[in-house]
């Protein structure tokens, strides 16, 4: 079972010090599955931070530019409002996330992984799952939502602004599906932005829970999915 902790206070064993930087090991693991979880990516501080900025982001969602809002629930835009309200871009609303330590873990995180220097690829997104709202993201390889059908040098990171637990809605992923092709998907709905694929019910899936200030990175073939927001 996923451990919860308290949004208001850290994850037994986190600190507010600057995460270290990969082991080999996890090297390897990333390369043989395809993702990582990594428990300590940023501080509780730098955490807060990010927060306040996203939650000042989605607090005018509906004033926001319409090339910077999506919905990733079952259709484009419902009449009851967006079940899974999606920001793109926020780095071009929010500008002062660049400083954040996150976005410099990104990038030596992706040079560790790749074993070159790294550069934003120039696209980020959020994600807000409101409570009991029983939407998830479906399962999808990133590389979908391109034109470039050639292997990706890229990595994608997701961090959750909390303590994250499989009831939440935590990423789940398909270990070593990064080695296979890209899989037929398409759109969820016949209005819908959101892109899925199926992958078969007995497939052995990793759920990653993780607490506050935790990350996972993935390759763009790796397919993964979010279940709903229970809580």
């Amino acid at each position: 079972m996923p451990h919860a902790f308290p949004h208001d206070a850290p994850a037994p064993g986190a600190d507010t010090g600057n995460p270290p930087p990969l082991t080999r090991e996890q090297v390897e693991e990333f390369h043989r599955q395809g993702f990582l979880a990594i428990p300590r990516f940023t501080t509780l501080d730098d955490l807060e931070r990010i927060r306040r900025v996203v939650a000042g982001l989605y607090a005018r969602f509906h004033r926001l530019p319409r090339a910077h809002t999506v919905d990733l629930g079952d259709e484009a835009r419902p009449p009851g409002g967006p079940q899974i309200p999606e920001i793109n871009w926020t780095l071009r609303l929010a500008p002062e996330l660049r400083s954040s330590l996150a976005f410099a873990r990104c990038r030596e995180i992706t040079g560790q992984l790749l074993g070159t220097p790294a550069a934003h690829t120039g696209y980020d997104h959020a994600i807000l799952k409101p409570p009991r709202n029983g939407h998830s993201t479906p399962w999808h390889q990133d590389q979908a939502y391109t034109d470039d059908r050639d292997p990706l040098s890229s990595v994608h990171f997701w961090v959750p602004l909390q303590a994250v637990t499989l009831e939440m809605g935590c990423m789940r992923f398909l270990p070593g599906s990064h080695l296979g092709p890209l899989v037929p998907h398409r759109r969820r709905g016949r209005l819908a932005h959101a892109m899925e694929a199926d992958v078969p019910d007995d497939a052995a899936v990793v759920a990653c829970p993780l607490p506050a200030g935790g990350a996972t990175v993935h390759l763009p073939r790796t397919l993964h999915h979010t279940g709903p927001n229970l809580t």
